[in-house]
This record gives structure tokens, C-alpha cells and sequence, in this order.
């Protein structure tokens, strides 16, 4: 494993996505000699930050991650830039289908056909998001065509790239890991809500159905306690907090934005039930972590979901929050039911293990 590995990690914004810890999650454990990355002065920040050592050609040097579009740009011009100037790698890496990852992964790629391609792909993206779906169309464009390995993180994925074409022989399953060991160590805090929310905060994370969830619960539980743990860009954080506001609802759901590990697992530990109103996740990296929390989840019902947690989870149709706040509230005032969900969580949770994740990844490397 002395080949040199060339990632592009260039489509960070903020927080911890699941796509950007799988990557450093894994390399840390591939113990890699030869490991490049491309990407942001915050994306270094992070990588450097849990554990994974590696060179670095930063892309962008902003303290904050605000506009999207403009830093994207402007990552993907210095992303390419770097890709022609470079000496080819043994394998290019991109850690995501963003086009800040795909595009100079592609130029690297048409620069020498003996690279090879390693392309990460999590979930596809709605309809409804025009400008991130046709991006990702864009993206799988060029996936379709010049990489050599396509690694998703769940059969129905799997599933989906067959019908849109994708080699069959290409595409490869690899589920995430979840540190159990880590979580069973995590105390809990004093301060305790009856459900928690932990995410980035973005319109597909459901973050607005939280509000008329929450709304819904008070009507039976009137002093019933929130918490939101995450962050985002400032217009949907403001837009978010004069919801709540608005509804009334100030001093029943507090905003904590982003919180350190150790901090924000405590506070999901110390918690009744996580609530994870989320439109769209490839594995749902999130829910596994707080199944190994010993918390019962509740969340949309999506595909993924069918393949990676089974029956471990409650689940509600899509987008329907009346049905959301009522299986919620059960949970809530039923000792039983969140201990029966707690116990297959937990129970699923010890079964995806990073040992596994990181030999499979391995093997489709090499």
C-alpha cells in the first residue's frame, strides 16, 4: 500500500458530514503512507483535528463558509488548476459527487487513463433542490463514464445508480462504521430534553418540521423540551429561530448550534428520543451513532432506511408531520417502546463496525 493516493475532500462546508468523517474515518484506519488532500483551509481544520495525517493543497482560505456557490466556484478553478499542474497519482479519490470533487478528479483522470478513479457516492438528490440535482446530474455525467470505482454506502443506492445506467461491475457496497466503544464511554449531562435533533441545518434535514412537530407535542406535553444541535448558513439559522419565535415555542426548543462530540453526544445520551425529520440521507450516519447512544430514533421513512436499519427505528411517511408529532408522542409516554427500540438499535449498531468497513474498503482499492 505504498501507491500514492490523491483525495479530493474540496466540497467541505462546515460541521461534520457523514461523507467527510467516512473518508477520514477510514484512511486513518488504511494507515496510508502516501496520502495527499485536496482541499479547504476548514476541510484541513477537520481532517487534522480528528486524527488522520496527510499533505495538504488548501483550495480556499475562508474562516467561515457562506456562499456556496461563489466558494464552490472558486475551489473547483483552484481544484483543476492543481490537477493540471500535478504529477498523476496512483489513485485519485474524490470524497463526494460535488462538483468541487468530481470535476478536477475528472481532469486528473483525462490528464492520464492509468489513474484510477475512486468515486464516493451517499444519496441522490430530489428534484425539488433544482440547482444541487442538476449539479449532481452534471456530476454523474463524468462518474458514468471515467471513474473505475463507484462506492456507495447502501444497496438501495446500489439499486438506483443500475437504473440510471451506472456499470453494474463498477459500483461497490460499503457500509459505514459506528465506534460503539466510543459512545458506551460518552457520560450523560445533567441537563436533559425529552427529544433531541442533531444535523446540519438545511431545509432537506426537515429542520422547518421540526417547528410544527414540536407545535403538535406541546398540545399533550406543554412543557415537552427541544433541543437543536447543529449548524448552517446564516440565512436558514435566522430563518429557522424566527419560526420558532414566531410559533411561540422559544422556551420549549433551544438552538445549540454546533457542539464538540463529546458535548453533543451527552446532551443526545441525556435525552428521551432523537427526532431526525430528514428528506433525504444515503446510510443516515447520524442515526447509527445515536443508536449506539442507547436513544430510540424517529425519522421520515426513506428507502435507504429499509436496507441499513430495518426495524430499529420508528418511521413515519414522508414529509406528513401530523403523523410524526403522534408516533412521536407515543414514544414519548411509553417507557416500553423506547426501550424495545433502544435495545434493536443498539443491537444493529454494534454490527456495523469501522474494522469491517475500512477492510472492504481495502479491498476495492486494491
Amino acid at each position: 500500500m505504498n501507491e500514492s493516493i490523491l483525495a479530493f475532500m474540496n466540497a467541505y462546508t462546515r460541521g461534520k458530514s457523514g461523507a467527510d468523517m467516512c473518508f477520514i474515518e477510514i484512511f486513518k484506519r488504511l494507515k496510508c503512507k502516501n496520502v495527499s488532500i485536496v482541499t479547504s483551509q476548514l476541510g484541513k481544520q477537520l481532517v487534522q483535528k480528528n486524527g488522520l495525517s496527510a499533505k495538504y493543497y488548501i483550495t480556499s482560505r475562508e474562516k467561515t463558509f457562506q456562499s456556496v456557490i461563489q466558494t464552490y466556484v472558486r475551489r473547483i478553478f483552484s481544484g483543476i488548476i492543481f490537477s493540471l499542474k500535478s504529477p498523476p497519482p496512483n489513485i485519485v479519490y474524490a470524497t463526494s459527487d460535488a462538483l468541487p470533487d468530481v470535476l478536477p478528479t475528472l481532469i486528473m483522470k483525462l490528464r492520464n487513463k492509468k489513474v484510477e478513479w475512486v468515486q464516493k457516492i451517499f444519496h441522490l438528490i430530489p428534484k425539488e433542490r433544482k440547482l444541487s440535482f442538476y449539479s449532481q446530474k452534471l456530476s454523474f455525467f463524468f462518474i458514468r463514464r471515467f471513474a473505475d470505482v463507484i462506492i456507495v454506502d447502501n444497496d438501495f443506492l446500489l439499486k438506483e445508480l443500475e437504473n440510471q445506467k451506472f456499470p453494474t461491475d463498477k459500483i461497490k457496497v460499503n457500509y459505514l462504521g459506528i465506534d460503539v466503544g466510543y459512545f458506551d464511554s460518552v457520560s450523560k449531562t445533567k441537563r436533559t430534553f425529552d427529544a433531541v435533533f442533531m444535523g446540519r441545518l438545511h431545509k432537506s434535514k426537515g429542520i422547518f418540521d421540526l417547528v410544527a412537530i414540536w407545535k403538535n407535542i406541546l398540545i399533550n406535553l406543554p412543557n415537552a423540551k427541544l433541543a437543536i444541535i447543529g449548524t448552517g448558513e446564516k440565512k436558514i439559522v435566522t430563518e429557522l429561530k424566527d419560526l420558532i419565535v414566531k410559533n411561540g415555542l422559544k422556551k420549549n426548543i433551544t438552538m445549540f448550534g454546533y457542539l464538540e462530540d463529546n458535548h453533543a453526544y451527552s446532551l443526545i445520551k441525556s435525552s428521551q428520543v432523537f427526532v431526525y425529520p430528514s428528506y433525504e440521507e444515503g446510510f443516515g450516519m447520524v442515526i447509527g451513532e445515536v443508536m449506539a447512544c442507547k436513544i430510540p430514533v424517529i425519522a421520515y421513512d426513506l428507502p435507504a432506511y429499509t436496507y441499513t436499519f430495518k426495524k430499529a427505528i420508528q418511521t413515519v411517511p414522508l414529509g406528513n408531520t401530523h403523523l410524526f408529532s403522534r408516533a412521536l408522542l407515543e414514544l414519548l409516554v411509553s417507557n416500553e417502546e423506547r426501550e424495545r427500540l433502544t435495545q434493536k438499535g443498539y443491537t444493529l449498531a454494534k454490527k456495523y463496525t469501522w474494522k469491517s468497513t475500512v477492510e472492504r474498503e481495502r479491498k476495492y482499492l486494491w
